[in-house]
This record gives structure tokens, sequence and C-alpha cells, in this order.
């Protein structure tokens, strides 16, 4: 009869940890360097869809050209200003929130060897997490990139967030992205 108790309590404690995922926390190296890949890649998309865009909408101008023939702006109306920042946060969702909820990454983490998944099942973040995610990360800023006065320092935001795992106190790296979608970025693949 002492053995089917002392047995019992060990049963109980092999389910308990084996329903909890493990995970080994990426370090914040591989973290910027994924956002840093992220970046060019989003960059270099928005400029080119810029200029497109840009190209086909133009600014006017009206000319008055006088008797011997010189000709002086009267009025014109410049180029919509805001449209780069506006392609550049549709862009960061159409790019981050998809790939974050069916994948668990982008490519600057598939390439630095990191990716994001769920803190309770250790599963891809899925689409409410993700949404979360891009929320806190480029949602925030990119409204605030439209707010006169503060809307130069809108990636400052962007840049808070993103290193906050680094005065995150439990030594898991989770900033409040991280904290705010329920999710940890993890290493995908061993360290070479």
């Amino acid at each position: 009869m002492a053995s089917t108790r002392a047995a019992a309590p060990r049963a109980r404690t092999r389910r308990a940890t084996s329903t909890t995922p493990r995970f080994i926390t990426a370090p914040m190296s591989r973290r910027i360097g994924g956002a840093f890949i992220d970046l060019l890649i989003l960059l270099v998309i928005a400029g080119a869809l810029s200029s497109l865009i840009t190209t086909i909408a133009p600014g006017t101008a009206q000319v008055r050209i006088d008797a011997e023939g010189t000709r002086t702006v009267i009025a014109g109306t410049q180029q919509m200003t805001w449209l780069p920042m506006l392609v550049f946060v549709i862009l960061t969702a159409l790019y981050v929130v998809p790939m974050m909820a069916l994948l668990g990454r982008t490519v600057g983490g598939f390439l630095v060897g990191i990716r994001c998944v769920r803190t309770d099942t250790g599963a891809a973040p899925g689409w409410g997490v993700s949404l979360r995610r891009w929320f806190l990360l480029y949602g925030i800023a990119g409204a605030l990139g439209f707010a006169p006065y503060v809307g130069g320092f809108a990636w400052l935001v962007t840049l808070i967030i993103g290193l906050s795992p680094l005065w995150d106190t439990t030594g898991r790296l989770r900033g409040y992205a991280d904290r705010f979608a329920g999710d940890i970025v993890v290493r995908s693949r061993p360290v070479n």
C-alpha cells in the first residue's frame, strides 16, 4: 500500500511538467538582427510603393506666363507627404501579422534563427496574438506618426517597446509587446 501512494505523486509531477512548454529564450542580439533585416525589407518595399504612387498622383502647380515669357508659380499643391508613412504602416501590418500568426516568425526571424510562440502552448502565435503584438510595436507608433508635433518622434515608441526585453527582471527577455500579446521569442535552431 505504501508503494502505491509513492507512485501517485510522481505520476502527477510527470504530467504537470510534460504539459508545460519549455523554451530556450532568443538572445537580444538575434532579435535586433532579425528586426534590422525586416526593417530593410520593409523600407525597400515601402519606398518602391511610395515612388509608384507619387508618380501616379503627382503634385500640381498653376503657372502664370507674362508677356515677356517669364513664368511665375501662382499656386501649387504639394504631393501627399503623409503617404509614405501610411504605406509603411499598412505594409508592416501586411508583412508582420500573417507571417507571425501562421509561422511564428518573419523573414528576419527565419534568417537569424528565432521564432515567436505562445507562452501557454508553445504553438504558433495565431491571429489574435499576432495582431496585439503588431499593434503595440507598430500600430501605436503609426497612429502617432500622423499627430502634429509628436509625429516626428513616433518611432521612439517602437524603439522603446522593441528594446523593452532588456529590462525584463524575470530573465526571459519578454518585453512589453510579448507580455501584451502573450508570447515569447525563442531560438528555433541551436546556437552554431
